[in-house]
C-alpha cells in the first residue's frame, strides 16, 4: 500500500464508484479519487462551492450537490448541468441507483436524477432520510429515524 493520504476539508464526503475508486472532495470546490493502482488524481475542480456531501462518480459522469442544486458533469466533454429549482431543502443522502442518483431532501422528498440532469423520478415520504443504501436486485433502502423504507427506484 502506498503512504497515506491526508487532504484537508473532507469533512467524510466520500464515496466509491463503479470501478472502485474512492471519490473524495479535498477544500470546497475539488473533487479527489484513489485507486490503488493508480494513486490519488484531482477529477474536477468545480466553479462553485460545493456541500459537505459525497460526489458521487459513475463511469464519467459525476453528480455533485451545491446549496443551489445538483450538478451534473460530464467528464469526458467536461460539460456542466445544473439541476436547480428544487425546493425540498438541503440534500441528506444519495446513492446511484439504475437511472441515475437517487437524492433524498430535508422535506422528505426522493429525486432521480438521470447523466443528462433530467429529473426521472420524484417521491416524497412522510419522513426525513438521513441515509440512502444500495441493496440487492436493484433495491435501495431508505433509512430515517425510526424507519426503513425499501424502493425499487425506476430506471
Amino acid at each position: 500500500m502506498p503512504d497515506p493520504v491526508v487532504f484537508p476539508d473532507g469533512a467524510g464526503s466520500y464515496g466509491v464508484s463503479n470501478d472502485g475508486r474512492v471519490t473524495f472532495l479535498s477544500g470546497r470546490r475539488t473533487v479527489m479519487t484513489f485507486h490503488p493502482v493508480s494513486g490519488v488524481q484531482v477529477l474536477w475542480h468545480h466553479e462553485r462551492d460545493l456541500r459537505p456531501q459525497s460526489p458521487i462518480l459513475h463511469g464519467d459522469t459525476l453528480w455533485l450537490v451545491e446549496d443551489d442544486g445538483i450538478s451534473v458533469v460530464d467528464l469526458n466533454h467536461g460539460a456542466v448541468t445544473d439541476v436547480r429549482h428544487l425546493p425540498h431543502g438541503a440534500v441528506c443522502a444519495a446513492a446511484l441507483v439504475s437511472g441515475g442518483v437517487l437524492f433524498a431532501f430535508a422535506d422528505g422528498s426522493l429525486v432521480t436524477i438521470d447523466r443528462a440532469g433530467n429529473v426521472a423520478a420524484r417521491l416524497r415520504l412522510s419522513t426525513r432520510i438521513g441515509r440512502l443504501v444500495p441493496g440487492d436486485s436493484g433495491l435501495t433502502h431508505a433509512i430515517g429515524k425510526g424507519h426503513i423504507i425499501t424502493l425499487r427506484p425506476r430506471p
